[in-house]
C-alpha cells in the first residue's frame, strides 16, 4: 500500500480560500469620476499619470499628454502632475483636458 499524498494547502487559508484576496482587492480599489465617468484606481495613493491611464483603460478619449486637474471642494481646480502622488477617495473628481484647451 502506498503511502497517501495531499497536495500542499495554500499559502493564504481564509474559508474557501478566496474570500480574503477579494476582500483585500475591494477594500484597495477606488472609483473616482474623471470627466464624469466612473474610473477605478488601484490604491488610495496613485499619481496623476495612474489616473490618467486609469481613465484611459475605462475608455475615456483622453491620452498621457492631457492636463489633469483636480476638482477642489471650493470650486477650484488644481493642476495635478504626472509625478504628483494624490490621496483619492469615492468623492474625488477630475478633469482632464487636451494641453490646448484655453476653457
Amino acid at each position: 500500500m502506498e503511502p497517501a499524498t495531499h497536495p500542499q494547502p495554500p499559502e493564504h487559508t481564509s474559508g474557501n480560500g478566496h474570500e480574503g484576496k477579494a476582500k483585500d482587492d475591494k477594500a484597495k480599489d477606488v472609483i473616482v469620476k474623471v470627466n464624469n465617468r466612473p474610473v477605478s484606481l488601484p490604491d488610495r495613493s496613485v499619481t496623476g499619470l495612474q489616473i490618467k491611464q486609469a481613465a484611459i483603460a475605462a475608455g475615456l478619449l483622453i491620452d498621457a499628454g492631457f492636463v489633469l486637474l483636480l476638482d477642489e471642494a471650493d470650486g477650484r481646480d488644481r493642476v495635478v502632475g504626472d509625478d504628483e502622488v494624490v490621496k483619492v477617495n469615492k468623492n474625488s473628481t477630475f478633469s482632464a483636458i487636451a494641453p490646448d484647451d484655453n476653457s
